[in-house]
């Protein structure tokens, strides 16, 4: 699988990301979020962290080779991997708990953030074996 997205997506991703995290809180404290928009930007919100992810996940690196398309595709399989433990834990969690509201909220999200924390450690370790290999 090869990133589909420019080389500056990446960057530009990171900084939707960073908006998307620090702007609800500038927000409130500026008196912007009340009772009757809060679902509106929740939902906003949620809509551009899992844009940002995906542009994180989906932008092509500078040197874009086979190697780098497997390790995409292997971060998605160890991503999956984690989804299902997370699942698991918070169904139990929510079972113990007695609200199971909690295992639906946000798990494409959790996936996409899995994603994009396997496919950076994935090639950041890549690198550091490229360069000791040598």
């Amino acid at each position: 699988m090869k990133g589909i997205l420019p080389t500056y997506c990446k960057t530009m991703g990171y900084a939707i990301l960073t908006c998307c995290i620090f702007l609800p809180f500038i927000s409130f404290i500026m008196g912007h979020i009340n009772d009757s928009n809060f679902i509106l930007i929740k939902a906003a919100i949620k809509v551009l962290i899992w844009i940002a992810l995906f542009m994180i996940f989906m932008a092509r690196t500078k040197n874009e080779n086979e190697e780098t398309s497997a390790i995409r595709v292997k971060s998605l399989c160890y991503a999956l991997y984690l989804i299902f433990i997370y699942y698991i834990v918070v169904l139990v969690k929510g079972i113990y708990v007695g609200d199971l509201s909690g295992a639906d909220s946000s798990g494409l999200i959790v996936y996409m953030v899995f994603n994009v924390i396997c496919l950076e450690y994935s090639l950041l370790k890549h690198k550091i074996d490229k360069i000791y290999k040598k």
